[in-house]
């Protein structure tokens, strides 16, 4: 039995041979993140793809980002004539991501490429003899008409809201909807600086939700906007904070408390055309689908020729929302910047 065991294990091991998998080079491609809306200029984030097998170490972010690309939007006039502008990239201390924009918009204000309703702009980058192309259509915006500041019932803290809505749905047309959220105002107590808070406010806009209102044209309905992951990642489920005390052990070792401001936050309810709501509704089946093993990936929809990713028009409408109890919003917040539209 013994020797049948060794005889056993010479062939097996005997056998082994070493397999080496020739990965096939992808092609790197421009990853395009732009958007245009009403009353601002257009935006564009550019990166590259890279291939799933590729390393990651420090020099991956300093590499990702495209910085020497040609950008140009435009858009024709109902007369016929053209109007465009080629976009340079945000100077310094704005250049922590490479964006590019009109430059107008902070060295000749009033003179900057802006975004119209129901216009169609097109996209237009050359980069390393590429030539990626889009375009998208900016719809007409429907607001929201009201919302308000609710208390969370199923909260285990009493400072805990939400931000609920009444939307009517136009009958008369098919409305795609995205919804994005930011805190302008988040603050928590600073454990470095004794009890003093901090502003830990959102750095960009966070995707909540997208869909069709297939199911709902034409209808009156309540809804919720809930507080976004802070990583953006899983199904938006959180609530908001109201003003409140935070108790915490000080470095006495006694118990001491601070009072914590309310949030401020910004809501972002915009209609979408059909190939936005493709994408946007993408990415946020797949963020639901974090650290979920049985999962099935997906692959993006994309309005980018010759590329990846989303060029959206806007048909954007903005609320500022402090969290305080039984606080009502019936318009809508007209004091943006273009720090907002992020």
């Amino acid at each position: 039995m013994r020797k049948s065991f060794i005889l056993i294990c010479v062939i097996f091991f005997g056998c082994e041979k070493e397999i080496t998998l020739d990965m096939p080079q992808v092609e790197s491609k421009i990853v395009v993140e732009g958007s245009i809306e009403p009353d601002f200029p257009p935006y564009v984030i550019l990166t590259k793809s890279q291939a799933y097998f590729e390393p990651i170490n420090g020099e991956t972010y300093d590499n990702l980002f495209v910085k020497d690309a040609s950008v140009l939007v435009w858009t024709y006039n109902e007369d016929g004539t053209k109007d465009s502008v080629t976009l340079t990239q945000l100077p310094p201390p704005y250049d922590s991501i490479p964006i590019y924009t009109d430059s107008n918009v902070f060295y000749n204000p009033g003179t900057e490429f802006l975004g119209e309703s129901g216009k169609t702009y097109f996209l237009e980058i050359k980069w390393e003899n590429k030539v990626v192309t889009s375009e998208t259509k900016i719809p007409e915006p429907t607001p929201l008409d009201c919302l308000w500041v609710e208390k969370n019932e199923t909260a285990n803290k009493d400072y805990k809201y939400d931000i609920r809505a009444i939307y009517s749905d136009p009958g008369n047309i098919q409305n795609q909807i995205l919804v994005k959220s930011k805190r302008k105002e988040h603050w928590q107590r600073d454990s470095i600086n004794g009890s003093s808070p901090k502003n830990k406010a959102d750095p960009r806009l966070i995707l909540v939700d997208a869909g069709s209102d297939i199911l709902v044209n034409g209808e009156s309905f309540e809804t919720f906007f809930p507080k976004p992951k802070d990583d953006g990642a899983g199904f938006p489920s959180g609530s908001y904070n109201a003003k409140h005390i935070k108790y915490y052990i000080n470095s006495y070792g006694i118990e001491d408390s601070v009072e914590l401001p309310n949030d401020i936050v910004l809501i972002k309810f915009c209609q979408i055309d059909e190939a936005s709501l493709k994408f946007w509704r993408g990415v946020s089946r797949e963020s639901t689908n974090t650290n979920n093993p049985f999962a099935e990936p997906l692959n993006l929809v994309s309005n980018i020729n010759n590329g990846l990713g989303i060029w959206s028009g806007y048909g954007a409408s903005y609320y500022q929302v402090p969290i305080i109890k039984d606080t009502v919003i019936k318009k809508e917040y007209s004091e943006l910047t273009i720090w907002d539209i992020f």
